[in-house]
């Protein structure tokens, strides 16, 4: 657990999408005390104001932000609070933008004055403009141990490599996606069989520990960034339905227990390619072995089917029309 920061008169703008890991970071900033001067996150069809149809951004100011709330059934965790609740906490405006590169946004973000900017989950790329506004940089919270898995989706891609291990990497933004120099990085185990909204939650958490530590070092001189080696980088895109492949000849079968555990949840089809080309949809991951072999490439009992992987044995439900 990071020591409690104090980030009191730290002036911050924060760029999120309302997510877990928007959430959660912007939690942090806000019980290290800092001096949150806007949430901006961006526009959604159907928000438009009266009057405000071609404006670049819509700003709700927080006595603006009073709603009704649904109380939670009994029993159940209340939900969570979003970025309009989190920015009134903060005594801050909300700013949802249509157009960020429109020099009346960045005017009015720069009339803020924040001493940084915080992105956590926010696909919009930022302009040169702003990223040159705060003085101590544009600060981003990113999902994976950067140079590696670079993008808008680095947990997909952490599940579809099998990895065991990933972590959170706090940077300073530039004019490229994901590669701007490393202030803070901390690696973290992934449970067997973990599930993307799991290890989503838990490096939420940790990044809004990491941005707060990052901040108050920036402050202090005590930080100093590190560039990424380019030569250990490596980006991918968003995954497409043909990501979503389970190939048993080329994949162990820990990594394919791995994949499905952690990204069944999305809803996105899953499809296994047994070795003899039949193809299966996964309804439920079960287990593994990685030392035993299989006679044949697939056994199918019931809806439990048995498949031979490059090395061990995968075991999964698969849907009643799989074969």
């Amino acid at each position: 657990m990071e020591q409690a920061v104090n980030l009191s008169g730290l002036r911050v703008v924060f760029f999120g999408l309302g997510g877990v890991f928007s959430r959660l970071p912007l939690e942090a900033l806000l019980r290290a005390d800092a001096d949150l001067r806007a949430v901006v996150t961006v526009a959604q069809p159907g928000t438009a104001l009266a009057g405000a149809a071609d404006a670049p951004f819509i700003r709700l100011e927080p006595r603006a932000t009073r709603h009704r709330r649904t109380l939670p059934l009994a029993g159940s965790a209340p939900a969570p609070r979003t970025l309009l609740e989190l920015a009134a906490e903060g005594g801050a405006p909300l700013l949802s933008i249509r157009r960020l590169n429109d020099p009346a946004t960045v005017d009015a973000l720069a009339d803020l004055r924040p001493d940084a900017i915080c992105v956590a989950c926010f696909t919009r790329r930022l302009p040169l403009a702003l990223l040159a506004v705060p003085p101590l940089g544009c600060l981003n919270a990113h999902p994976s141990l950067l140079p590696a898995h670079r993008g808008p989706d680095p947990l997909f891609w952490t599940f579809h490599a099998g990895e065991t291990t990933t972590g959170v990497t706090i940077h300073r933004m530039n004019e490229q996606f994901d590669a701007g120099p490393i202030l803070i990085q901390r690696q973290v185990a992934l449970a067997e069989g973990e599930s993307e909204a799991s290890l989503e939650t838990r490096l939420a958490a940790l990044a809004g520990e990491l941005m707060a530590s990052s901040l108050a070092g920036l402050a202090s001189g005590s930080l100093i960034p590190t560039p990424q080696d380019e030569a250990r980088a490596t980006a991918e895109p968003w995954p497409t339905a043909d990501d979503f492949l389970i190939p048993a000849a080329q994949w162990s079968a820990q990594r394919a227990y791995l994949f499905a555990c952690g990204v069944v949840g999305r809803g996105q089809p899953i499809t296994l390619l047994a070795t003899d080309g039949a193809r299966f949809m996964l309804a439920e991951p079960l287990g593994y072995d990685p030392a035993a072999t299989l006679a044949v490439p697939w056994c199918l009992e019931s809806d439990q089917l048995t498949l031979a992987c490059a090395s061990g044995v995968f075991r999964c439900h698969v849907a009643p029309d799989a074969v």
